[in-house]
């Protein structure tokens, strides 16, 4: 294959520039031949790796909701959000929590600094201070 032709295959890809090993292959003396060759190695391993998970998650997923009499079962089906944007909601409301509880805490020290002390707090701070 020329050089020629893998760029054509390249560009049909959507592949712009020289990618990166094919560049380093090239100036780290190899021929261009044997560089383009191993470019497209990776291309063709990373097309074989993306169809290769779509076929697994297309047989799980069917697996799944699919039982023996080839019925979709509803029930098996999970209709909650997804388990990131649970997990974001829970983070959000537990900071909010947490700000909240800081804000209360620091008005309340406010609060008890302006001279409001009750008579407890008195007795404390004489057996505190001596």
């Amino acid at each position: 294959m020329t050089l020629r032709t893998y760029l054509s295959i390249c560009s049909v890809i959507g592949i712009i520039a020289i990618p990166g090993m094919m560049t380093g292959a090239i100036l780290g003396g190899s021929s261009v031949q044997q560089a383009a060759m191993l470019q497209m190695v990776i291309m063709f391993m990373i097309c074989a790796a993306s169809a290769l998970s779509c076929i697994i998650t297309t047989v799980l997923a069917l697996t799944i909701t699919v039982d023996e009499e080839h019925r979709i079962r509803r029930d098996r089906i999970d209709a909650r959000e997804h388990a990131i944007w649970r997990a974001s909601h829970w983070m959000l409301s537990r900071l909010s929590h947490s700000v909240r509880m800081m804000f209360s805490r620091m008005t309340c020290r406010r609060g008890k600094s302006n001279g409001r002390a009750e008579d407890g707090d008195e007795g404390e701070r004489q057996r505190l201070l001596g």
